[in-house]
């Protein structure tokens, strides 16, 4: 990443979620975006899930959803989408963090750089820790949670847990 180059997360109103699925169907798998519903491809399922999802993480982690999503912006580009999901009922205040970046926008350091600000909003929020889940095989999202102060359990099912306190 260009160190000029401002990392923001935007808030996914409309034509946001327009952008991101444009940005989806031309820059990455439907599975890294969305669950495989409804066959392979962008189908109206996922699509459809795709709408609804950023529709309901509107209403912010104090919504129904509990989960607030952004889109992630590069300077003028839109790059993907960061969330984060309340976790009810945990001991611990916690949140779970997922995120995916068009594959041009990949490892030019912009991952790192929002998940920082994802975990800033998380400190805001009152939340104390952070997880994510990841494939065993995901060696780059490993980095980069790892890189973010995270603890990573290797499970037995072939993916790896997160863990950020903060």
């Amino acid at each position: 990443m260009n160190p000029s180059t401002e990392v923001t997360l935007v808030d996914v109103d409309e034509a946001v979620a327009d952008q991101l699925l444009q940005l989806a169907k031309r820059d990455a798998s439907p599975d890294e975006v969305a669950p495989p519903i409804g066959g392979p491809g962008w189908n109206l399922e996922r699509t459809t899930w795709f709408y609804s999802y950023h529709h309901a993480a509107a209403g912010g982690l104090d919504g129904p959803a509990a989960e607030k999503s952004w889109a992630i912006f590069s300077g003028l580009d839109i790059a993907g989408s960061i969330r984060l999901k309340r976790e009810r009922g945990a001991a611990t205040p916690s949140a779970e963090t997922g995120i995916w970046l068009g594959r041009s926008f990949r490892s030019r350091g912009i991952g790192g750089a929002a998940l920082g600000l994802v975990l800033a909003e998380a400190r805001r929020a009152g939340l104390k820790r952070v997880t994510a889940r990841t494939l065993a095989g995901n060696h780059s999202a490993q980095r980069l949670l790892k890189a973010a102060g995270a603890a990573l359990t290797h499970d037995g099912d072939g993916t790896v847990l997160a863990v950020v306190d903060l």
